[in-house]
C-alpha cells in the first residue's frame, strides 16, 4: 500500500519501522469494479458484479428454501494440493483434488475504490463431485485458518459430503495466507504465546498480568500506527464483506455457508448484513454470536475443561494410556510445571495451547489419542521435545498477528486489568486446567479501541442447521445453547444435530452429519425432526 510516512513508533525504533513496511507489502493498491461489497441496503447496492435478482428483506420470514446454484463465473483455480499439505504439516488427502484461488478484495468494503488486500480460497472437491455442483463456503474465523479445517475435512469422515459438493475455504483476512499482517515485535507475540510469563523464570501473578497488559497495550499501539486507517477492518463484519466478494465473483444470488466454531460468527453477520443472500446457513459448533468477552472466556474455560476430560477418559478405554489413572492429574501436573519455569522454556499456556490444539485436530482414532497422550506424560518426565513441537505448530495455526487483530477487532465488553487476579481465582477454581489461562487470555487485547458490534440478523432467509458438538477443545462448545435468544427473534426454527465426539467440527468428524447437510443443500427443507443426533 502506498502511504505517507509515518512518524516512528515511540519505544520500538528500525523494527517497528521495518515491520510497518512489511506489512504494507502484504496490502496492494489494484483497480477493481465499482461494486460495493458493504452491508446490503438494498438492491441499488449490489451493481455490475452479477448479484442477480433482488434480495428479500432481512425483515421477512422464510417462505421456502432460497435457489442455490453453481457459479455463473469461476474462480481461476490451480492444484494447490502439495504446497497446502506441506504449510499445515499434514498428509496429503488420498482422493481429493485440492485447488487454491486469490480474491481482491477492498480493505474497507464502504470504499471499494481503495485499498485492496488479497484472500485465500482453497477448493476440495473428489472424482465424483458433479461439475455443476452447488459450492459451500466455509469459514472457520479466526479459531484456525480456514483451509487448515478444510483439510481436516477432506480428510476425515466429513469428506462424504464431497462426493455431492466441493467445498470452498475462504482464509479470513489477516491470516498468513490471506493478506498477513506482521505489526507485532517478538517480544510482543513472545508475550502473548506465554500470556505474560518470560522464559523459565518464575513470577508472581500480578508481574505476569503486568507484563502481558503492558505487551498487549504496546502491541495495539504498533499494530494501530502500522494498519491505519484499516486498524479496525478485520473483525468479523469485514470478513463477511470478503463473502458478499466472493458471492458478486461467482455471480449467483445465494450462497451456501457454513461456519465452525467462531466461524459462525462471521456467517451470522453474513446473513446480518447481507439480507437474503445467505441461502444455506451451517453452523458448526458455533461459539456465542455477541456474547461479551468474560462470558465468551468463562463458556470457552468450561467447555475445554470438559473437553479435556473426555480426552484422558477416552485414552484410557483404548487401553495402556501413557497419562496413567488419571489423566487429568497429570495434564495439570504438565500446566504446574509450565507456570512455575521448570517445562524446558515452555510456559502453562503454550502447553495448554499445543494439548488443545493437537485433541482438537488429531484424527478420529487411538494410535493419534495416544501419541498426544505420549508428549503430555513425556513432557511430565522432563522430555519435553514432542510437546514443544506441538506447541509450535498450535502457534503457527491459532497466534498470527492477524488472528490476534481479527479478535480484539471483534472484542465486546473488554475485562479492566484490575478485574483478572479475581476471574482468575473463581475460574480456577470451577475449572482447574482452563479458568486461569482463560482469564489471562482477556489481557491480550489491552489497549484496543472498541470497533462496532454487528448487530444479529432480524431474520433469517433459511432455517439454520446447527450442528452441536459437545467437545471442542478450541472454543469449549456451548455456543448452540447460547444461540436461542437470536432464532427467536429472528423467527427461526433451527434443525439441531448433537454430536458427543471429540475434536473441532462435527462436519469434518462425522459421515452421519456430512449426509444430513448434504440434504439440507437440496431442493427441499429438512422438515421434522427438528432435534437428532449422530453417534461418534
Amino acid at each position: 500500500m502506498r502511504r505517507a510516512p509515518r512518524r516512528q513508533a515511540r519505544g520500538h525504533g528500525p523494527r517497528r519501522a521495518a515491520m510497518l513496511a512489511l506489512a504494507a507489502a502484504t496490502v496492494t493498491v489494484v483497480g477493481v469494479s465499482s461494486c460495493a461489497v458493504g452491508p446490503d441496503t438494498g438492491p441499488e447496492v449490489v451493481h455490475g458484479g452479477g448479484g442477480g435478482a433482488q434480495a428479500p428483506s432481512s425483515s421477512e420470514a422464510p417462505t421456502g428454501l432460497p435457489p442455490i446454484e453453481a457459479p455463473r463465473n469461476e474462480l481461476d483455480w490451480s492444484d494447490c494440493a502439495p504446497q497446502t499439505a506441506n504449510r499445515w504439516n499434514v498428509d496429503r488427502p488420498d482422493g481429493v483434488s485440492v485447488q487454491c484461488a486469490d480474491l481482491t478484495v477492498p480493505v474497507n468494503p464502504y470504499r471499494p475504490t481503495g485499498d485492496t488486500l488479497t484472500v485465500a480460497l482453497t477448493r476440495a472437491a473428489v472424482a465424483d463431485t458433479p461439475a455443476d455442483a452447488v459450492p459451500v463456503v466455509l469459514t472457520s474465523g479466526s479459531d484456525l485458518p480456514s483451509s487448515r479445517t478444510l483439510m481436516m475435512l477432506a480428510a476425515g469422515p466429513g469428506r462424504a459430503l464431497l462426493a455431492e459438493h466441493p467445498v470452498v475455504a475462504i482464509d479470513r483476512r489477516g491470516a498468513p495466507t490471506s493478506g498477513e499482517l506482521d505489526c507485532m515485535t517478538r517480544e510482543e507475540r513472545a508475550a502473548m504465546r506465554s500470556n505474560g510469563l518470560a522464559g523459565d523464570a518464575a513470577v508472581s501473578q500480578q508481574q505476569r498480568i503486568d507484563r502481558l497488559a503492558g505487551s498487549a497495550s504496546s502491541a495495539a499501539g504498533g499494530c494501530t500506527e502500522t494498519l491505519e486507517p484499516h486498524q479496525l477492518d478485520f473483525g468479523e463484519a469485514f470478513a463477511a464483506a470478503d463473502i458478499e466478494a466472493l458471492r458478486i465473483r461467482w455471480g449467483v444470488d445465494q450462497l451456501a455457508l457454513v461456519g465452525v466454531g467462531e466461524g459462525s460468527d462471521v456467517v451470522l453477520a453474513y446473513a446480518g448484513n447481507f439480507s437474503g443472500r445467505a441461502g444455506r446457513i451451517i453452523l458448526d459448533t458455533p461459539t456465542p454470536f455477541g456474547a461479551n468477552a468474560r462470558d465468551r472466556a468463562a463458556a470457552r474455560a468450561t467447555g475445554v475443561q470438559a473437553a479435556l476430560r473426555t480426552f484422558t477418559q477416552r485414552c484410557n478405554a483404548n487401553g495402556s494410556c501413557p497419562l496413567g489413572a488419571d489423566g487429568t492429574a497429570t495434564i495439570a501436573d504438565v500446566l504446574a510445571k509450565g507456570r512455575a519455569g521448570d517445562l524446558g522454556g515452555l510456559s502453562d499456556t503454550a502447553a495448554l495451547s499445543a494439548i488443545t490444539t493437537a485433541v482438537a485436530l488429531a484424527p478420529d482414532r487411538p494410535a493419534a489419542t495416544t501419541e498426544t497422550a505420549a508428549a503430555i506424560a513425556a513432557a511430565n518426565r522432563g522430555d519435553t521435545r514432542a510437546l514443544q513441537t506441538l506447541a509450535d505448530r498450535a502457534a503457527t495455526l491459532r497466534l498470527a498477528d492477524g488472528q490476534l487483530v481479527a479478535r480484539c477487532n471483534d472484542v465486546s465488553g473488554p475485562v479492566g486489568q484490575n478485574e483478572i487476579p479475581g476471574l482468575i481465582d473463581a475460574w480456577t477454581k470451577q475449572n482447574p486446567l482452563t479458568g486461569s489461562d482463560s482469564a489471562l487470555s482477556l489481557m491480550r487485547c489491552n489497549g484496543w479501541a472498541s470497533s462496532t458490534p454487528v448487530n444479529p440478523p432480524s431474520a433469517l432467509p433459511v432455517d439454520p442447521l446447527l450442528l452441536d458438538g459437545a467437545n471442542d477443545p478450541i472454543n469449549g462448545g456451548g455456543g448452540a445453547e447460547a444461540l436461542g435468544g437470536l432464532f427467536i427473534t429472528a423467527g427461526t426454527t433451527p434443525t439441531t444435530v448433537s454430536w458427543d465426539g471429540l475434536g473441532y467440527s462435527v462436519l469434518a468428524r462425522s459421515a452421519c452429519a456430512a449426509d444430513i447437510v448434504a440434504t439440507y443443500l437440496g431442493d427441499e427443507p429438512l422438515g421434522p425432526p427438528t432435534d437428532r443426533g449422530c453417534p461418534s
